[in-house]
């Protein structure tokens, strides 16, 4: 790979592609999805009426070194049906990845396991990352399923972290992480 820190950062699967977002990214169906509450109602926020302006500025305020936003485009049509957010401390050596596919069209079609196993590879092969972490509501069954589906470790759970969007009560928090060790044998194992 011949990405440089800072550089706009570009990935690819067999059916999508990742790149960090630009500014023609940030278009109506990407503001329908932060309007949509069903969409906003995984990572447990309410829907965000957020202006082009505001949301560009959120989306490119990444600095493609240690914090990157990627669009995820479907690689035959060009299409944009999602995006990750990766948090990267290169101190700690950890790494924390969300994901929102706001496409309805595209949920459960195996998008976010197919391009976070790209995302982990980069993590792991180019910023030497040692974790990566993700951290679903209790109530996220799909995001759960996903992690547990690639081998994530669910290594806690924080009871009633988080007060309910939708509804009364709380939610936990679960933490799901993937060493590299396990990712590299995962993908030998899976190469062989």
């Amino acid at each position: 790979m011949t990405w440089r820190p800072g550089d706009i950062l570009k990935l690819e699967t067999a059916r999508c592609r990742l790149t960090s977002a630009v500014r023609e990214d940030i278009d109506d169906a990407f503001l329908a999805w932060l309007a949509d509450p069903e969409v906003m109602l995984g990572l447990n926020m309410p829907r965000r009426r957020l202006s082009r302006a505001q949301a560009v500025r959120w989306a490119l305020g990444h600095d493609n070194q240690s914090d990157f936003f990627l669009i995820v485009r479907m690689r035959e049509t060009g299409q944009a049906v999602g995006f990750f957010i990766v948090n990267y401390s290169p101190g700690m050596n950890v790494a924390e990845t969300s994901v929102v596919i706001g496409d309805r069209d595209y949920w459960g079609q195996n998008i976010v396991r197919e391009t976070r196993a790209a995302i982990l590879d980069f993590l792991f092969d180019t910023l030497g990352a040692h974790k990566v972490v993700g951290r679903p509501h209790g109530r996220n069954f799909s995001s759960i399923f996903n992690y547990k589906a690639m081998g994530f470790t669910c290594e806690g759970v924080l009871r009633e972290q988080m007060p309910a969007v939708a509804g009364d009560g709380r939610l936990d928090q679960m933490i799901f992480a993937m060493l590299k060790r396990d990712w590299l044998a995962k993908r030998e194992g899976a190469a062989s």
